[in-house]
């Protein structure tokens, strides 16, 4: 069956299903006034719609694309398919061997498509994209008191989800099934993710500035969306203890941060050594000494003893810090163009290489980015780390792809019993056609699309666009949301 059929097949079982579920929301109705059970005809209705109409859409399916890669195992594969039931890979291999083998399953055969994993955005802050394009070459600091602050005190619920499901777009539209935020009013970040589809860990930025009853709230706040999380039961869905950095967060905070960790067996995030003067700062706000960053955050219990810390940028760490790190089972994540946009410098690539640590790539926030193209941020990358680091194209790939590991618990690759986070780019004008495509991916970015983007085995990106958004009125309602906010801002006299 093709794709298209397979769709037909899908909206047409949705439609019995909705059907269905009116005839049961009778049956519900019926069994309450004859019987006196205790049947909610809503509830009865409801969920045999939405039993039906997702047995739709999680048919079976092969995915077939003149190339794969396979980043974990450093692979390219020709005219190579996949097998997806029940968001696994069944069966993986000679793509026209698996459509003869499985005649029945829906079938998609991408012509120039390269099938991948998708990749996760390691750390982000999805609503920046509020913020974009707001500032030409300025210092981390002139950055964030001129442009980011006065932006984000104006910024409600409804502003950082609207944001955020911009940003999640984006995302979705660049191969990524995943991504790794921090901000506030994370619940609607939550919302956004969810209505995508995607994957997202998401965390409350911390920041006390060592205010004691600040420090309180902030953990309650953290406490909150840990329960939130918890009780929707989404494997989709993730967060962790996010103290925002050591010199916005009080040393009780920080180790507050840690035991919370350790008790609710949760990640814990923090930007560390992104500029080159936070162990200054660090000690002129707090009163401490900070000779290297391994040892002031172990003194502290946010490394070992249980806790394992994910530390974004990295761009002022040692050699030595991130071996320490590594040992205490930390995980580094490098943002090259947000570091380089503010001044801060390049990610120490060889060092991170030379100490062994695991690290991913993440785009941080638009505002300082000031995209979120994950191929963009790869090829920087790969261009920084230069020749004869030893990072090479499926270095850049795993750091793409195999921190979907660690945040969401799946396996990734394209073998039996991975998991069916899937992106098919399709080669175009910008691309070459005969030549390595996981070169082309890396280095040519912008000759690849992504067509197809499956999170655990449903379709989030199909022909290009993101299921279920109508990407112009989501642009008239940004556009509204970003005039809005700028209009405030002028009255309040900026």
């Amino acid at each position: 069956m093709s794709w298209d059929a397979a769709k037909r097949v899908s909206a047409a079982l949705g439609g019995f299903g909705l059907s269905f579920g009116l005839c049961s929301f009778g049956f519900g109705v019926v069994c309450r006034a004859a019987f006196g059970l205790r049947l909610s005809p809503v509830l009865v209705g409801v969920k045999l719609y939405f039993a039906i109409l997702v047995s739709g859409l999680s048919a079976m399916s092969v995915v077939v694309g003149d190339y794969a890669l396979d980043p974990g195992l450093g692979r390219v594969y020709r005219g190579f398919g996949v097998v997806v039931e029940g968001g696994v890979i069944v069966d993986a291999g000679e793509g026209d061997v698996l459509v003869g083998r499985y005649p029945r399953y829906e079938r998609l055969v991408v012509k120039r498509g390269v099938i991948v994993p998708s990749f996760v955005d390691s750390h982000t802050h999805l609503a920046m994209v509020l913020l974009r394009a707001r500032a030409g070459l300025l210092g981390m600091g002139e950055w964030f008191s001129e442009v980011v602050l006065p932006r984000e005190r104006l910024l409600g619920p409804a502003e950082v989800g609207l944001g955020s499901l911009v940003g999640g777009v984006e995302l979705a539209l660049s191969g990524a099934s995943g991504f790794v935020d921090m901000y506030f009013h994370e619940e609607s970040v939550l919302e956004a993710g969810r209505r995508l589809g995607l994957r997202g860990v998401y965390t409350y930025g911390m920041v006390d500035n060592g205010d004691p009853a600040k420090a309180e709230s902030e953990l309650r706040e953290t406490r909150r969306l840990a329960d939130l999380v918890a009780s929707l039961g989404d494997r989709r869905v993730r967060t962790a203890v996010a103290p925002h950095t050591p010199y916005t967060c009080s040393p009780a905070l920080l180790s507050e941060a840690a035991t919370l960790a350790r008790e609710r067996g949760l990640d814990l995030h923090i930007h560390l050594a992104e500029r080159a003067d936070e162990k200054r700062l660090t000690a002129e706000r707090f009163g401490v000494e900070v000779r290297d960053w391994a040892s002031y955050l172990s003194g502290l219990g946010v490394l070992g003893g249980g806790v394992s810390p994910v530390c974004f940028h990295c761009t002022h760490l040692s050699q030595d810090e991130f071996s320490a790190l590594g040992r205490g089972g930390g995980f580094a994540v490098l943002n090259p163009t947000s570091n380089l946009r503010l001044g801060n410098g390049a990610p120490p690539i060889r060092s991170v290489l030379s100490s062994g640590i695991g690290f991913g790539l993440g785009t941080d926030g638009a505002a300082s980015n000031d995209d979120l193209s994950m191929l963009s941020e790869a090829k920087l990358l790969a261009l920084l780390a230069g020749v004869g680091s030893g990072l090479d194209v499926w270095g850049v790939l795993r750091a793409l792809t195999l921190p979907a590991e660690r945040f969401f618990g799946v396996k990734v690759g394209l073998r039996m019993g991975c998991t069916a986070d899937l992106a098919v780019f399709r080669m175009g004008l910008g691309s070459n056609p005969a030549a390595d495509p996981a070169l082309g991916l890396v280095f040519s970015p912008g000759g690849f699309k992504c067509e197809y983007l499956f999170v655990g085995g449903k379709p989030v990106v199909e022909a290009g666009s993101v299921v279920g958004v109508d990407v112009d009125s989501l642009m008239d309602d940004y556009e509204r949301a970003v005039y809005s906010v700028e209009g405030r801002l002028a009255g309040v006299g900026r």
